[in-house]
């Protein structure tokens, strides 16, 4: 074969070749985008989905998300994996997935659900400005043109709009439109939900007649598919429309009935014990509406939940001035603003934190970027203006030295008994913080979070870390203060010995009693008084046992102090010959204790036996009052 032939002949199958592979590839990308527009389209109406189920249930369908995603790469699972952590988050973290998720290549409606979230950032006021409801006026608009299986959240958000600006006729419209466009709408879950909802817009309306409308249409449908947890919240609405119409005696019943229920499943909260406290006030049974209210304030107490707190108080206040208890009443009232006042201070300091944040954050890149394209002009003159501030500086500073010598010279012999009390102070709360968390627990936290991760136990290491995170950011907190309430040094205890549970798998037992002479939101304790006490009957008292290692730990008032119980079921004896980590502790506690309550009969006393190790404290009954 002529060698012209052979090339020729080469040259056309490399062509075929070339064209083939091609053909391939475009096939293969073509089948790509199909395929990842398919898993979006899955995806979109499985969120939808897992939108109307309540939390503990959208834990559990978490796990079907594998199979939506099978067959995607690893980055592209990520999107949907975040999304879902977003969904599922807590407050302290949502941002931090959210602004993880890559949008780049997914379908539109993946880019609308997650940009419906970056809506709802704008709602952390009590108001919503023009610019925001523009903004989602337009993405309606869109919406509608394309039919978006979406649109009706963005109903929903305008209705929500409405709501927080006080415009209820115009919200219950939206609400009508997202409802109407809801994929699940005739489930039963979403009818009552849209029921209830329509009850409580007319409730704001003051709408008896709209009120009992839509409190049967939700009775009936409750009734229809006995679900008795939704018929019970029916009850509480009848009650409600009952006091509206001036019979508190049927307001009584039905809203004792709904209790009465939830009391028999486990399933009370702050919000029915108020409920049912009102009514028995608004009735005149001002004996019950304490009972219930006192009631309502242990349980909220015992349960760690003060979402109710101030309204007890109110009710108290009410039913006491109903008895003509006027001293009673008042001091309830006092009570009632004072939570009402910590509560608003809670709210501004979380603003503030969520806004210094955001700030931060967006002024990171532009501030990097300035600094880059200064010039040689600027940097000359910040030299300048750098030695002009040298000068004006030293001259205040040799200023206030002379007058700082002057009047040290002065007043050295009326301060030398406060600066030496002082600098006791400052040695002592030194060597507390070094017993607060040891190197120790900490290399053990961290090996033990490096396990979950290699284990990818990721949920377990995510609410581990999480845990971590809080009690470290909680003791930096604390350190700064003299003295917190027993509530905050109780959740320091608790999120301390979880992680040490978590550690210790189930060989870790504790159970913290306040008993109800204790105001656990109003009485203060020096802040990490009890945790080198847990730490030691963990690592000393429990080592090398064979059995459940148990921590008992009490708050009670005496007649002029109050005694702090800890009690182990550790080594005992055995542990308390570990002299140098255990007297370190009972002797640094005692001087800080001399330090911070001189005169005062507080004391640390321990004692070892067969069956455990105790230590009792007693310091004065200090409150914020």
């Amino acid at each position: 074969m002529p060698n012209c032939l052979k090339s020729r002949l080469l040259y056309i199958i490399f062509i075929f070749s070339l064209l083939l592979t091609t053909s391939c590839d475009k096939r293969t990308k073509e089948q790509n985008i199909a395929d990842k527009q398919n898993t979006d389209k899955n995806f979109i109406s499985f969120a939808i989905k897992t939108d109307i189920v309540p939390r503990p249930g959208k834990e559990k369908i978490f796990i079907k998300l594998d199979s939506i995603t099978n067959g995607l790469s690893v980055k592209d699972k990520a999107l949907y994996r975040d999304y879902m952590k977003y969904a599922l988050s807590k407050k302290d973290s949502s941002d931090y997935y959210l602004s993880k998720i890559d949008t780049v290549g997914r379908s539109v409606d993946v880019r609308d659900l997650i940009e419906l979230y970056t809506f709802k950032e704008g709602f952390k006021s009590d108001a919503i400005g023009p610019k925001i409801t523009e903004a989602i006026f337009r993405k309606i608009s869109s919406e509608e043109k394309r039919k978006s299986p979406l649109l009706f959240k963005y109903y929903d958000l305008m209705a929500q709009a409405f709501y927080i600006n006080k415009n209820i006729v115009k919200s219950t419209e939206y609400f009508k439109l997202s409802f109407d466009n809801n994929p699940e709408k005739n489930t039963d879950s979403e009818k009552i939900k849209y029921y209830e909802v329509l009850f409580l817009y007319a409730m704001e309306s003051s709408n008896i007649k709209e009120m009992e409308i839509n409190q049967k249409k939700a009775e009936h449908i409750a009734q229809q598919e006995k679900n008795e947890y939704e018929l019970s919240r029916t009850m509480d609405y009848k009650a409600i429309i009952y006091g509206l119409k001036k019979m508190p005696d049927s307001g009584v019943y039905y809203s004792k009935k709904s209790f009465q229920y939830l009391e028999s499943t486990n399933r009370l909260n702050p919000v029915a014990f108020i409920n049912l406290a009102i009514n028995y006030k608004e009735n005149r049974e001002f004996d019950n509406a304490i009972k219930y209210s006192d009631e309502g304030i242990k349980w909220s107490v015992k349960h760690k939940d003060s979402s109710g707190m101030a309204e007890f108080y109110a009710v108290l206040s009410d039913a006491y001035k109903g008895k003509g208890d006027y001293k009673n009443s008042l001091k309830n009232i006092d009570t009632f603003y004072k939570l009402k006042l910590k509560n608003i201070n809670d709210i501004q300091k979380d603003k503030v934190y969520e806004i210094e944040q955001k700030f931060k954050s967006e002024n990171k890149d532009l501030t990097i970027s300035s600094l880059k394209t200064k010039n040689k002009l600027n940097n000359r003159i910040i030299l300048q203006q750098k030695w002009l501030m040298f000068i004006v500086g030293a001259t205040f500073l040799l200023g206030g030295f002379v007058l700082y010598n002057f009047l040290k010279r002065k007043n050295l012999q009326s301060k030398a008994e406060r600066l030496l009390v002082e600098n006791d102070k400052l040695k002592l709360e030194q060597k507390t913080f070094q017993l607060k968390i040891s190197p120790h627990f900490i290399f053990n936290t961290v090996s033990n979070l490096q396990g979950l991760i290699s284990e990818k136990e990721t949920t377990k290491s995510i609410s581990y870390l999480t845990k971590f995170a809080r009690l470290m950011r909680n003791i930096l907190e604390y350190e700064k203060e003299d003295f917190i309430s027993v509530e905050d040094e109780v959740r320091l205890l608790e999120d301390y010995m979880q992680l040490q549970q978590m550690r210790f798998k189930t060989s870790l037992e504790y159970n913290i009693t306040i008993n109800d002479n204790v105001r656990p939101y109003f009485q203060l304790v020096p802040p990490m008084l009890l945790q080198p006490f847990v730490e030691n009957s963990i690592i000393h008292g429990f080592g090398n046992i064979d059995y459940t290692g148990k921590i008992n730990i009490i708050f009670e008032n005496k007649t002029d102090f109050m005694e702090i119980i800890i009690q182990d079921n550790g080594r005992g004896t055995a542990q308390h010959t570990d002299v140098n980590k255990q007297s370190l502790s009972t002797s640094i506690t005692r001087q800080r204790l001399n330090v911070l309550f001189p005169g005062t009969n507080s004391f640390v006393k321990t004692e070892a036996s067969d069956n455990g190790f105790r230590v009792e404290i007693n310091i004065p009954i200090l409150t914020e009052d």
